[in-house]
């Protein structure tokens, strides 16, 4: 498997579960190389380590469901698999410098972008 299938297999695993808790095993399971070659490979290829762009997708999903849901902060929290609300608006402020509310009352534009080839997913907009 060459390392952009490997890329791709990472991307599709992860969106497709980002509202789930993600199992890595299960990751390598179904990629037939072990988590430590994932790591690498993923590392080297995209210069984040894998548990970072889990974290930062999961942040983006959210960002998306504050944007366009009147769903509760917690209840967006405990749906992305943070164990509450400060938890959430601490990992929240570290990848978009807003709270979570103050991401609701602002609203910065967002934007689909391309994660790899036939993957789509929601922009994460940073603070300036």
């Amino acid at each position: 498997m060459n390392q952009y299938i490997l890329i791709w297999s990472v991307c599709t695993f992860v969106e497709a579960r980002v509202q789930e808790e993600i199992h890595l095993e299960e990751l390598a399971c179904q990629t037939g190389f072990s988590l430590a070659h994932i790591r690498d490979v993923f590392r080297e290829n995209t210069g984040k380590s894998l548990s970072h762009y889990i974290q930062e997708r999961k942040i983006a999903n959210a960002a998306q469901q504050l944007l366009y849901t009147d769903d509760k902060v917690i209840d967006i929290a405990i749906h992305y698999g943070y164990s509450g609300r400060t938890v959430f608006s601490r990992a929240f402020r570290r990848f978009t410098g807003y709270t979570p509310s103050q991401f609701r009352t602002e609203r910065p534009a967002t934007t689909p972008i391309r994660l790899c080839a036939g993957v789509f997913g929601p922009d994460l907009p940073r603070k300036n």
